[in-house]
């Protein structure tokens, strides 16, 4: 498992920060979402009006009004994407890649569009609704609105764990066992936006990573890593996102534990502030000399 390319990690920095700047102080620090029974007690049936208990269950948990104007439509994959049998892991093409905006804006609410592969799968169903659930963020703050940035929001609405399962779904296909996803993000990616969420709350990724599968855990691990590895990045999240917004940092390959210690004492010494060296005190004997000498100085000077 890899972390992004460099482009891909200035992105997700600098769009989670501009995110965290914006809105981190109305948000506060979100509760993280897991697939589990205490988030989501309501039995599920696979069909139109589960997926529309799932979709209220979920915008209670993220910073909106739960009474907004929302419109469920099922929809099937275009033309481009469809392949083999119509399943999840059937789509042709690149996964992820066809993933357009699942939100339009109506003139009273929205109308979410939930692709009908998605419903038999748990991970890629809420994977698709988190995505939904950062463009409604984004759409209520009055904030620019696209596919990736909405993954994005819904990671830093703590949203990140499901989306991450949906980065990364083994499913069924006509030629057997399929990797599909159902965001646009790779699960790298998303793994990123969620170490930094850990990052900028202060919190441990341990009870998130009992509800991620395989592939998503080794992918947070790298990410982990990273972050750790670029102690004073996590440190401008904290006190300036708005540096980060604007593309103002550098970015730390990852170091091992001892490694990792040794740049933050680096960083610590260079930060620290040099030792200012106390003058020393005239003493009366000396005070006396120096007025002597000026009031020499000044007489030569009136008589020339």
């Amino acid at each position: 498992m890899e972390l992004p390319n460099h482009e891909g990690l200035r992105w997700i920095v600098s769009t989670y920060g501009r995110f965290h700047a914006r809105h981190g102080g109305s948000i506060g620090t979100p509760e993280l979402v897991l697939p589990n029974a205490e988030f989501f007690p309501d039995e599920f049936h696979r069909d139109g009006p589960s997926v529309a208990r799932l979709l209220t269950r979920m915008i209670h948990y993220a910073p909106i009004r739960d009474d907004l104007g929302i419109q469920l439509a099922f929809v099937e994959p275009d033309a481009a994407r469809a392949g083999g049998c119509g399943s999840l892991a059937c789509e042709s093409g690149a996964p992820g890649a066809g993933r357009a905006l699942n939100v339009q804006e109506l003139d009273v609410g929205y109308r979410i569009l939930v692709e009908a592969a998605d419903v038999p799968n748990a991970e890629a169903l809420t994977g698709s609704l988190s995505r939904a659930i950062g463009a409604l963020v984004l759409h209520e703050a009055d904030d620019p609105v696209d596919a990736p940035t909405s993954e994005i929001a819904a990671v830093a609405c703590g949203f990140g764990v499901l989306l991450s399962n949906g980065a990364a779904v083994w499913a069924k296909a006509c030629t057997g066992l399929r990797l599909a996803r159902t965001t646009v993000l790779s699960v790298e990616e998303v793994a990123v936006a969620l170490a930094l969420f850990f990052a900028a709350h202060g919190t441990r990724s341990s009870e998130a990573r009992a509800y991620l599968g395989a592939t998503q855990r080794a992918a947070l691990d790298v990410a982990t890593d990273w972050v750790e590895s670029n102690p004073l990045l996590v440190e401008t999240l904290h006190e300036r996102p708005s540096v980060l917004e604007a593309g103002a940092f550098g970015i730390e390959p990852i170091r091992g534990p001892i490694g990792r210690w040794l740049h933050k004492r680096k960083l610590e010494k260079g930060l620290r502030p040099a030792p200012v060296t106390a003058q020393p005190t005239m003493t009366d004997e000396r005070r006396r000399r120096f007025e002597e000498a000026r009031a020499l100085v000044d007489e030569v000077m009136s008589n020339r």
